[in-house]
């Protein structure tokens, strides 16, 4: 007997979902349900790091599908494959089963659903009307279960006077919180205002003794490291000359801890310094072994090893160019002439030191 709205859902679910589940129909509920979390990883509503993580996050989604569609059937569905199962419906422009199944995986305790919830009332999504008072309330209720999303989210929302009263001290804080709690999104968001608060009210960013341009690194580099494509390429220009910070030696010091907390990106920016003997003594063999670190990181390429000056690629300087070379020499990377001259023969060598 259905007796409410909840349980028509789920009927209507079970009956959708009933033929794509056939492939798993061999499997428990429980097992399903461990497949499920297996293949598509927790249920979160953070922002993607990349365009690579979208896709390589829908594509662990999708080779869960059947488990996840299996797991949500019968009386007790699992409450985070009915988020994954409404993170894919929502995929397919299925916004009105999407939401409702969204909703069952809220009431079951999944928090990230909440925030999709607030998401769909926040933006209107496909047939679903914008209903900021309905979008606040479900953020906070997933902001009071730790959701960080739902912070930040509320943390912006509170900047902009959207569907409450406007905060600017409320919204810094849930920004910090969201931050401090790892989300990459509001490491971002807080860096840009700790590098220009004039969003901020005057006596506000003076409390906070902003800007502060060191603070604003920390973020990004926090945010880097999950893999978050702005925030490296925040950091770039960060580093870079024609960057916010114009002092030398402000900026090697700036540099130079971040690289000594491993940022690639600094450690190379760092090489870059010591070749040129801007704000620290001229070195070409520590520069070499800088951009060497760099490239074995990983995630530095040859093609993105020094600097550039007004917006353009500048010539070697001729020692750290041997230096260079050297390095690559003794790795057993490169056997051209130390001549100082880095072609491709050399950067086909360097990108030897990422496998290495």
């Amino acid at each position: 007997m259905i007796r409410s709205t909840r349980d028509l859902t789920k009927v209507i679910l079970a009956a959708a979902l009933m033929p794509l589940a056939a492939p798993a129909q061999a499997a428990g509920a429980e097992d399903a349900a461990r497949l499920c979390r297996e293949l598509a990883g927790p249920a979160t509503a953070e922002a993607p790091v990349s365009k690579q993580a979208v896709s390589d996050y829908f594509r662990a989604l999708r080779s869960a599908r059947a488990a996840c569609e299996r797991a949500v059937i019968g009386a007790n569905p699992d409450p985070e494959a009915l988020f994954q199962v409404a993170v894919l419906m929502q995929a397919d422009g299925e916004h009105a089963l999407a939401l409702e199944t969204f909703e069952l995986a809220a009431e079951a305790g999944v928090a990230a659903a909440r925030t999709k919830l607030g998401d769909y009332f926040n933006f209107g999504t496909g047939d679903v009307s914008e209903d900021l008072d309905r979008a606040i309330a479900e953020y906070r209720a997933a902001a009071d279960a730790g959701d960080l999303p739902a912070k930040a989210t509320l943390g912006m929302m509170s900047g902009l006077g959207r569907g409450t009263s406007r905060d600017f001290r409320q919204m810094v804080g849930l920004l910090q919180e969201a931050a401090d709690g790892g989300y990459h999104f509001a490491q971002l968001r807080l860096a840009s205002i700790y590098m220009n608060p004039r969003s901020l009210p005057r006596d506000l960013a003076e409390e906070l003794g902003l800007p502060d341009v060191v603070k604003a690194a920390e973020m990004l580099e926090l945010a880097s490291k999950q893999g978050n494509e702005d925030a490296a390429r925040a950091l770039s220009q960060l580093y870079s000359e024609d960057g916010p910070v114009t002092d030398p030696a402000q900026r090697a010091a700036l540099i130079r801890r971040s690289a000594q907390g491993g940022d690639p990106a600094a450690i190379n920016a760092l090489g870059f310094l010591y070749e040129r003997g801007e704000g620290v003594d001229y070195d070409p063999e520590q520069a070499a072994s800088l951009y060497v670190q760099a490239l074995e990181s990983g995630q530095v390429s040859v093609n993105e090893i020094r600097g550039r000056v007004d917006g353009r690629a500048v010539a070697w300087d001729r020692d750290t160019a041997l230096a260079f070379q050297r390095i690559l020499q003794e790795r057993g990377l490169y056997d051209g002439a130390l001549d100082a001259k880095v072609g491709p023969g050399t950067l086909r060598a360097a990108r030897g030191l990422a496998t290495q």
